[in-house]
């Protein structure tokens, strides 16, 4: 098996799941300290479920790679702006990275 599609695949059980962390709702406390409304969680679990799609949609990696990235870089300033703990920031910036090595492998120089 290849690099990328180990990446691809780690990249979608983080994203698979924490989608599902937001429609069962067992984050949404942590969405309302953080001062978000409940339908911004459930709007963010719908846009990772697109971005896992394109992710693997033939010729549409990039486009998924984009998204996922513009969610991860939100999470990430949410994160870092409410000073969460180093642990709670480490998932969402090694994805992050995860997703830009995708990018790379997707599409080499």
């Amino acid at each position: 098996m290849s690099m990328l599609l180990i990446l691809k695949f780690v990249v979608t059980v983080v994203f698979v799941g924490a989608a599902y962390q937001k429609f069962t709702g067992k984050v949404a406390a942590d969405w309302a300290r953080w001062g978000y409304p409940r339908y911004v969680m459930y709007a963010t679990g719908l846009a990772e479920l697109v971005a896992v799609a394109l992710l693997w949609w033939p010729g549409l990696t990039f486009v998924g790679v984009g998204l996922m990235a513009m969610i991860l870089m939100g999470a990430l300033v949410t994160l870092v702006r409410r000073r969460e703990t180093a642990s709670h920031v480490a998932l969402p910036a090694l994805t992050l990275v995860m997703s830009l090595a995708i990018l790379y492998l997707s599409y080499p120089l």
